[in-house]
């Protein structure tokens, strides 16, 4: 008696086309994925008369809103992470320039609280920043 013998047919998974299938998955969600932008604060500088102008080059810009939010560089930061901030960027660029932006509403003792972080961070050249209005 003779037995026959099995033909065994393997199964695969044809996977040449899952390259093209990451793709496509990659380009949709990059395309549909939403970035959010970070949003400065809106400050109104109180005025002056007399001053001159600082380059921008050098500066780092700490602002202060009316109600009492703080921006570093335009980006939202809590008041107790300024001073850790600016030592860290201290460290990189020493002969920096602090520009305090601090609107005309705000109250004095959250300005005092920032030139208090500045001074814990050590920063040598802080200059308030204001608007030129009237005189020369």
């Amino acid at each position: 008696m003779k037995l026959r013998r099995r033909v065994r047919i393997g199964s695969s998974i044809p996977t040449a086309s899952m390259a093209d299938i990451a793709l496509l998955l990659l380009i949709f969600f990059m395309s549909t994925t939403i970035i959010g932008s970070r949003q400065g604060i809106a400050v109104r500088l109180p005025g002056t008369t007399a001053g001159e102008r600082l380059r921008v080059e050098g500066m780092i810009r700490v602002s202060i809103g009316p109600n009492g939010e703080v921006a570093f560089n335009d980006a939202r930061v809590p008041l107790a992470s300024v001073g850790a901030l600016l030592a860290e960027k201290r460290a990189r660029r020493p002969d920096l320039v602090v520009a305090l932006h601090a609107d005309a509403r705000t109250p004095y003792a959250l300005v005092g609280a920032v030139l208090d972080e500045l001074k814990a961070a050590r920063a040598p050249r802080v200059t308030l920043a204001t608007t030129k209005r009237g005189g020369m």
